[in-house]
């Protein structure tokens, strides 16, 4: 491979000049310090290893080559690389990421191209934001690699936007754009109020290999309007233009081939699928989706090639005629097996090395500042259990800074995981790394506010409204449980009785006290209802808390712990015991059940209640349920079940004795000879019904014994509307019916209102809507 002359002249240049974001004042700024910090050696292999990889790139080419005949187009593809220009991950005995790395990129894609034909290298977006490269230089070095490696096409990503046009056109003339560059696409980028864009953006580029024409037009997800900063440019619905520029390429330019550069996300590359024709190939990214094999849509094919540079997409297309016959897909892995291109890796050494040499940063590449006993997965959670590892250490280190009631991390604000062994403070980062702070280069600091029981309310059903499709919104948690079906209908997911802070339940009118990352608050801000008060943007960068965090808690294990809950795996009271009896093994290993025989107890106790279901004996396992619930709150008594954990168990042992026959949402008292056997296991608010409703409906409740109850309408603003029920009841079903009116009789209007249950020591409150 020829060396990186282009990005050898730059280097020295990069480590000095970086803009003002918005003016793009091209201001100077000295560095401190030499290339003395990183070792290039740490970052190649070289020799035989060289050697060896060629021999198994072109062996393995020949072999697919020479089984078919006519035109071969090699699609090499990469997405979502967020500045990861050196090695990360889990690292080898040297300290050295064991997973992608530009350099090791460079070494596939070169032999990739001596050995395949008619290539195409394309990347799906996302370059921006992401590693502490991306901080001192921004996206100009891998501007400057993928001009190097020889890429075809570029398509916009979301992140591209985050620090405005103005930066984008900056780093774009910086590194040579529109001359000397590679195409960059968005085909759905209106820029008419800023038309210096176009001079860097074009819709599609036309590609000519033999006797195929293959046309790459490009798609950015419109989310960016609002998730990231693209204003005065508008990103247009990508669904509403995809046919128009499809048919542009193959009608018009008569392209035998045509291949959408999508950031969209695999959900929506899907949908693009499935509503246009005449789409051969669409290579995605956005969703950081890791594709084994192409998901095939009619006759498109989709790819993907996960993040970060983990892997290298190969996508083989045998035209014959002008017609796509057949394709051949992989995902080639960039790991320490993969020897670094020797060029590529002096000159991220030489970057790298600037980057530690700055005072605002230091030796975040080669220091270790915490240790991790475990890895710590981000993943979003499936079956019953969604918080993860990551959202449960990066919450909590935000609380302890804070002190507040509750943090709210989105899940989106996430963007990778942490592996055990030592943790140098660019791994820290890499989690942690959106937002851009002028001044010290960091990223998003904290926020604290006040808000009301009602606004916290809203912001769930806000953040899981588009679940499973968007999950940037999903809120990970500290000091605070929740639960919701995401099979429900959008807007009435969340049960408002799961929702505890602290330990106790939620106060729809109480004043609580809340952290995000100060990126958040314009989301939160346009939550219909949602009340933001005394908002403070505290001088504490997400980056500084979850380092210190981990140092301080070295070395630091984090599990899953039940905070939030999907209802939506609780299909039937089988599935709701089988996760009851994985909660138990989830709470073993985090260490909320501290004695081995009580998980034993309780596995034991699932198990029954699973056979009286299997036999049809519904009474029997609610008895079981109801003796285990006992023996549960026994054990947190004694500290050998954490409170959380406990008050976990006792609510889905509540929601599987609730779907049990018979049912416990009864419309009448039982009668005498049958009210030992029905008396509801635990306490109970069912969902009002009908609803909506008009002119009554009627809420359902079951009590576990007698006990003081008030039942109680409220409407959005919190004012109590009518008392239904204020006395002491005996253990059972009951219902009560609500007509419409207030405490005078008078008809209320349409609108939602709320219905909260205080039974003892337990609350619970749910949503209806009256309609007129």
């Amino acid at each position: 491979m020829p060396p990186a002359t282009g990005l050898s002249r730059r280097v020295g240049r990069l480590n000095c000049v970086l803009p003002d974001l918005r003016g793009l004042d091209r201001h100077r700024r000295n560095d401190p310090g030499g290339c003395d910090h990183i070792n290039p050696r740490t970052l190649f292999v070289g020799g035989n290893d060289m050697k060896r990889l060629v021999t198994l790139v072109s062996v393995a080419s020949f072999l697919f080559v020479a089984s078919v005949c006519g035109d071969t187009l090699t699609v090499l593809h990469l997405n979502d690389t967020h500045a990861h220009l050196l090695p990360y991950g889990p690292k080898d005995a040297e300290g050295v990421g064991m997973f992608g790395g530009m350099a090791r990129v460079a070494t596939l894609i070169g032999m990739n191209k001596m050995s395949e034909p008619n290539v195409l290298l394309l990347h799906a977006g996302d370059i921006s934001v992401g590693d502490f490269m991306f901080q001192k230089y921004l996206s100009i070095p891998e501007l400057e690699i993928m001009k190097q490696l020889g890429y075809d096409a570029f398509t916009l990503g979301n992140h591209e936007f985050d620090l405005y046009p103005s930066t984008l056109k900056y780093e774009l003339s910086t590194a040579g754009f529109p001359g000397s560059g590679f195409p960059v696409l968005c085909a759905n980028l209106d820029y008419s109020a800023d038309p210096e864009m176009g001079v860097f953006i074009k819709p599609y580029v036309i590609k000519e290999f033999g006797g195929t024409k293959v046309g790459i037009f490009g798609l950015t997800t419109d989310f960016a309007n609002s998730g990231s900063n693209p204003q005065p440019d508008v990103i247009l619905p990508p669904l509403s233009v995809a046919q128009a520029w499809i048919d542009t390429l193959r009608v018009g330019h008569g392209c035998n081939v045509v291949i959408l550069l999508s950031h969209l996300g695999t959900p929506t590359d899907q949908a693009v699928a499935a509503s246009t024709a005449g789409l051969d190939v669409i290579v995605g990214g956005h969703t950081h989706t890791q594709l084994d094999q192409p998901i095939t849509i009619g006759n498109t094919l989709i790819v993907q090639a996960g993040e970060f540079g983990h892997y290298v997409g190969k996508l083989h297309l045998f035209v014959d005629g002008g017609v796509i016959t057949g394709h051949d897909f992989q995902l080639m892995t960039v790991d320490n097996n993969v020897p670094a291109e020797p060029t590529t890796a002096g000159m991220l050494a030489m970057l790298a090395a600037g980057v530690e040499a700055d005072t605002l940063f230091g030796p975040v590449f080669s220091h270790p500042v915490a240790q991790a006993a475990i890895d710590l997965d981000k993943d979003f959670g499936q079956g019953l259990v969604m918080d993860n590892p990551m959202g449960n250490m990066i919450a909590d280190a935000f609380r302890q800074a804070t002190a507040t009631d509750i943090v709210f991390q989105p899940q989106g604000f996430i963007n990778q995981q942490i592996w055990a062994g030592p943790q140098v403070g660019d791994d820290i980062f890499q989690t942690v790394p959106y937002g851009f702070d002028q001044t010290t280069r960091l990223g998003f600091k904290l926020a604290t506010f006040e808000t009301d029981g009602m606004s916290i309310i809203a912001g769930l059903e806000f953040s899981v409204y588009n679940l499973p499709y968007l999950e940037d919104f999903f809120m990970q948690v500290s000091n605070f449980t929740y639960a919701y079906n995401s099979s429900a209908a959008p807007g009435s997911r969340v049960d408002y009785g799961s929702i505890t802070i602290g330990g106790s339940p939620l106060n729809p009118f109480g004043t609580y006290t809340v952290t995000v990352p100060d990126g958040v608050v314009p989301f939160l801000t346009q939550i219909p209802g949602f009340s933001v008060n005394n908002l403070t943007i505290t001088d504490q960068f997400m980056y500084t808390v979850v380092r210190d965090f981990m140092a301080a808690h070295s070395p630091v294990a984090y599990y899953r712990q039940g905070k939030v809950l999907d209802l939506a795996a609780i299909t039937d009271p089988m599935a709701g015991v089988e996760a009851l009896v994985q909660m138990v093994s989830m709470d073993q290993l985090n260490g909320s059940i501290t004695k081995a025989k009580v998980a034993e107890i309780l596995t034991r106790d699932f198990g029954i209640v699973a056979k009286h279901i299997e036999g049809g004996r519904d009474v029997a396992a609610g008895a079981k349920l109801h003796g285990t619930a006992q023996y549960v709150k026994a054990q947190m008594r004694l500290g050998l079940i954490g409170d959380m954990a406990g008050q976990t168990l006792l609510y889905v042992m509540n929601r599987v004795a609730g779907s049990l026959a018979p049912a416990n949402h009864m419309a009448q008292e039982p009668s005498p000879s049958s009210e030992s056997a029905l008396i509801p296991a635990v306490f109970e608010l069912a969902q009002n019904f009908p609803n909506p409703f008009n002119p009554s409906t009627a809420i359902n409740f079951t009590l576990p014994s007698a006990m003081p109850v008030s039942l109680e309408i409220y409407n959005v603003l919190g004012q109590r509307v009518k008392t239904l029920v204020d006395a002491t009841m005996a253990a059972g079903s009951h219902v009560a019916q609500w007509d419409g009116t207030d405490q005078y009789g008078g008809a209320v209007s349409t609108g939602v209102y709320f219905y909260r249950l205080v039974a003892g020591d337990q609350t619970a409150t749910k949503k209806m809507m009256l309609l007129k």
